[in-house]
């Protein structure tokens, strides 16, 4: 699935509804660097605006940076209006991006329930 490199990492970003997490691994899932917005000190609604989603990817790049990796592959999960301002803000690094995926779960509807039972 992911191209074997040496020095290549992958970001995984989690939109949940309250909060975004960031984890860095090895290709192998070996977790090197996690952070989140809510680990910032910020609370509430403030931890899912624009300033918060920056200042929590400086970190992350800044981990990148001490590392010495600039191959990267990215994987996306859950729903958030700003996940396209996220990809738009690491485009615009020099980190050189292998791979972008979103691995949204969709929900539909399951498995159909047992027959109830009538008194």
């Amino acid at each position: 699935m992911f191209i074997k490199n040496k020095k290549s990492i992958i970001l995984t970003i989690l939109f949940t509804s309250n909060n975004i997490f960031y984890t860095l691994t090895k290709l192998n899932g070996e977790v090197l660097f996690w952070t989140s917005v809510g680990s910032k000190k910020l609370k509430g609604t403030k931890k899912i605006t624009v300033t918060t989603i920056t200042l929590a990817m400086n970190s992350i790049l800044n981990f990148v940076n001490e590392f010495k990796c600039n191959n990267i592959h990215i994987k996306f999960k859950g729903f958030n209006k700003n996940k396209r301002l996220a990809m738009k803000y690491l485009k615009q690094t020099s980190l050189n991006i292998l791979s972008i995926s979103d691995l949204t779960a969709m929900a539909h509807n399951g498995c159909r329930l047992s027959k109830m039972r009538r008194i």
